[in-house]
């Protein structure tokens, strides 16, 4: 029995600011102002016009409440502590957003899978959920941690085993990432690229087996690569005080380069063609991967616009940002047996797709 998206719910921290104005805060953590003029520059360039962090320090308070010391960042136990503090509000905030529309109790949950690569801590943000929303003490729970931007299709595919076996699942899907906790102000290209891309956010996805009249988007299949050329371009590592994203300049570029393979490939798994597909949403990992993506496909911009604009509004907020693209294509549904094509891009380099089909 296939699994269906039913609902999908959002949820942004409340310190939301212009990209533009941000760059105030980057210019006094920066020692070396050569080093923030390449900042500028990239951020002038990044398609992004706002992004939101749990934390105040990136808006127009010049008096910072966490990075307070040009020359003293924060440790990583220090950044792990505002985790804790301030992912299970976001992920709560979401879940409510995404159970209301379909009437669905928190008791008629029957599995939980938490989704999260900027914080780690045991009992960890699934056990938190739990116990914060009086869930029953033996409800299935999964947590895929640590696996980057496109985790969210690891939880859809656990979803989708799920409901597979068991027709009368109903699977909650929370991923909630907190990028800005791990700010840096360093000069090599990987950091500077991270400081003008990410931010924080929480969504929730509800999935029930396709026999539901809810209407949805019916997951219909997932493909997977892992282009092991790209292996060094992306990845996290944990040092002393943080998280650090390793994000070379060179992803667009060769995402531009392998995209026509990665599709290909796909394609062939799902047995479709380009003219099979109605829609296409894209983990906006970037602008520049957007525009690679649009002119290696010869997509026309317009069916990347979700994309765009979720990048435009947000920022890349790592594994919830492709659920924030397709929640708006929830909100302006299409025709019934419609296709949809979706896929992110993730430490490896891994690609991850899936195909969906409205009903």
């Amino acid at each position: 029995m296939p699994a269906k998206i039913i609902t999908i719910g959002t949820a942004s921290p409340k310190f939301a600011t212009n990209q533009l104005d941000i760059l105030d805060f980057m210019e006094q953590a920066y020692a070396d102002k050569t080093e923030f003029r390449k900042l500028r520059v990239l951020a002038r360039q990044s398609g992004i016009e706002k992004r939101y962090s749990v934390l105040p320090d990136f808006g127009l308070n010049l008096n910072p409440t966490f990075f307070k010391h040009q020359h003293s960042q924060p440790h990583v136990e220090d950044r792990m502590d505002q985790y804790k503090d301030n992912a299970l509000l976001l992920a709560l905030e979401s879940i409510k957003t995404t159970l209301e529309p379909s009437g669905t109790a928190i008791e008629e949950i029957t599995h939980l899978i938490t989704v999260t690569c900027t914080g780690l801590h045991a009992p960890g943000l699934s056990a938190e959920v739990i116990r914060a929303l009086g869930l029953r003490d033996d409800i299935s729970h999964t947590a895929v941690n640590f696996m980057g931007c496109n985790a969210a299709f690891y939880a859809m595919k656990i979803a989708d085993l799920i409901i597979n076996s068991n027709e009368d699942a109903k699977v909650l899907i929370i991923a909630v990432e907190l990028c800005t906790l791990h700010f840096q102000p360093k000069g090599n290209t990987d950091n500077l690229l991270s400081n003008t891309l990410f931010s924080d956010g929480a969504a929730s996805v509800l999935l029930m087996s396709d026999k539901t009249s809810f209407p949805g988007l019916i997951i219909d299949g997932f493909y997977s690569l892992l282009l092991h050329e790209g292996w060094d371009l992306m990845g996290w590592d944990i040092n002393p005080l943080s998280f650090e994203m390793i994000l070379n300049s060179r992803v667009p570029a060769f995402i531009g380069k392998e995209v026509n393979r990665i599709f290909n490939r796909s394609a062939a798994h799902y047995s479709i063609s380009s003219d099979d597909i109605s829609h296409w949403a894209i983990h906006p990992g970037g602008k520049k991967i957007l525009d690679e993506i649009s002119l290696n496909l010869n997509l026309d911009k317009e069916l990347l616009k979700n994309s765009y604009e979720v990048l435009r509004d947000y920022g890349n907020m790592s594994s919830p940002t492709i659920l924030f693209v397709l929640k708006r294509f929830l909100e302006s549904p299409g025709s019934p047996g419609e296709k949809l094509f979706s896929m992110g891009f993730g430490p490896g380099l891994s690609i991850e797709t899936s195909l969906l089909s409205y009903g």
